[in-house]
């Protein structure tokens, strides 16, 4: 989209509903920049319930229904990339330029980014957030796991995720700007839990496939 035709959507927006809509647009910019970041197939950047919804966890009781509408039909900031009988979801034709914007129009000042932020932020993608998040989701449900698969799991448990650790430790302290972050790295240590329960139940089963692997005594041990 041409910058300054969202410029004056957004600014007439601004203007006919207020506070309202920036409160809505930076909460579905929040859900559309945590979606992209966990780089699941999704029919788009947010949907209407996860919107209302995360709308009432911060204390704002609105329908956002009529401004979605809007912002659709009559601005053309957004567009419905997918729609049944029980979902609605959206895509921002210019998330980027929309959040940059949106900012100026509302007279949010956005500090520079912090060089740590940004550290963490390249430390987390550089150990391939959405590979792990995915490979542990499908091992937390797999029926057994396989040789490769406890091969796999060890090497993440070993080398990856004290590095996730550390880095979530460091996030923290900067939560209000790397909640998104906190909250996919909180998730992957959740699901490296289920699988390792996984494996401990399965002792037996385990013990067959590690009939053979060669161990050192030193192996796997935790990166520093």
């Amino acid at each position: 989209m041409d910058v300054n035709v969202v410029r004056m959507a957004l600014l007439e927006c601004y203007h006919r509903y207020g506070q309202r809509f920036v409160v809505v647009m930076k909460t579905a910019i929040g859900i559309a920049k945590e979606n992209r970041l966990r780089g699941e197939q999704l029919p788009g950047d947010f949907d209407y319930r996860t919107l209302v919804d995360r709308l009432n966890s911060i204390g704002v009781q609105y329908n956002p229904s009529l401004l979605l509408r809007a912002l659709e039909r009559e601005y053309g900031v957004i567009e419905t990339s997918y729609r049944s009988s029980n979902q609605h979801w959206y895509r921002f034709r210019d998330l980027e330029s929309v959040e940059q914007i949106l900012n100026s129009v509302a007279g949010i000042d956005v500090a520079e980014e912090e060089p740590e932020v940004a550290m963490v932020k390249i430390q987390i993608k550089a150990l391939q957030i959405r590979y792990w998040l995915g490979k542990l989701k499908a091992l937390s449900i797999k029926t057994r796991l396989s040789r490769s698969d406890i091969e796999l799991f060890r090497r993440f448990s070993f080398s990856i995720l004290p590095k996730l650790v550390r880095i979530l430790r460091k996030a923290e302290e900067y939560e209000d700007q790397l909640y998104t972050e906190i909250g996919i790295v909180k998730e992957i240590v959740s699901l490296a839990q289920i699988v390792a329960e996984r494996v401990n139940q399965d002792s037996a089963y385990v013990s067959k496939q590690l009939d053979g692997i060669d161990i050192a005594e030193d192996s796997y041990q935790p990166s520093i």
